[in-house]
């Protein structure tokens, strides 16, 4: 994405999303700069966010929601799923047999199920693109100012190079997927293959079912409705 920008081969709409510049010039443009407010993040502060949106609002109304679907991926986690993706794609395997039994199986079900322990070697991104990535950020942040629209938080913390202790190369070698992660990735693969649920002794949440299946199941349920009138 940093290499041979625009690069948009694999994932078309990423800088749309992610070019916040030009995402806060399309809404002013739409709505009027005065009508626009931009949040910057501070990962720091993990309710700083819900804070800001309880403007007016009694303190801690807005409560986080624990959704462990949502966490990254540990390192031996990223290098089984790009092996595992190696193996796919050369045997030609259709994209709809992917999306179900490795997106929505193996890798749902792993992100829910296991929990990484301290000793899990974490994605350490190369310098070289933190600091490419600092660069895109701060002329974001110029451009943004220039909207003359509402900021709320430290716009610098978009071109901020966060400091990193250790080389993910050096790391590499020390990263080892467990026994019962790999077991619960390929559950979970056995499971959407089989369309059954993953953890039939679980509810799911909101958070943790997939816009499609919402939609399948709203639409079971006004045809219920439908019927019984």
């Amino acid at each position: 994405m940093l290499r041979r920008a625009p690069y948009e081969k694999l994932n078309p709409s990423f800088w749309r999303r992610h070019r916040h510049d030009r995402l806060v010039e399309r809404w002013a443009r739409a709505v009027g700069a005065e009508r626009v407010t931009v949040v910057v993040v501070d990962d720091r502060d993990r309710d700083g966010l819900l804070r800001t949106f309880e403007t007016g609002l009694p303190r801690n109304l807005l409560r986080p929601f624990p959704d462990t679907a949502n966490r990254s991926l540990t390192l031996a986690e990223t290098e089984m799923l790009r092996n595992l993706n190696v193996e796919f794609r050369g045997n030609g395997l259709p994209d709809e047999l992917y999306s179900k039994l490795v997106r929505n199986g193996a890798v749902m079900h792993m992100k829910n199920a296991c929990s990484p322990t301290p000793q899990d070697v974490k994605i350490a991104t190369p310098r070289w693109a933190v600091e490419a990535a600092a660069e895109i950020g701060a002329g974001m942040s110029e451009r943004i100012a220039a909207l003359g629209v509402r900021v709320l938080g430290d716009p610098a913390l978009l071109s901020a190079v966060p400091k990193q202790s250790e080389s993910g190369h050096a790391l590499f070698d020390e990263a080892r997927i467990s026994p019962k992660v790999a077991a619960r990735a390929l559950y979970g693969a056995l499971a959407a293959a089989a369309s059954v649920p993953a953890r039939p002794d679980r509810v799911r949440t909101v958070h943790q079912t997939s816009s499609k299946e919402l939609v399948r199941v709203l639409g079971h349920r006004c045809l219920q409705r439908l019927r019984r009138r």
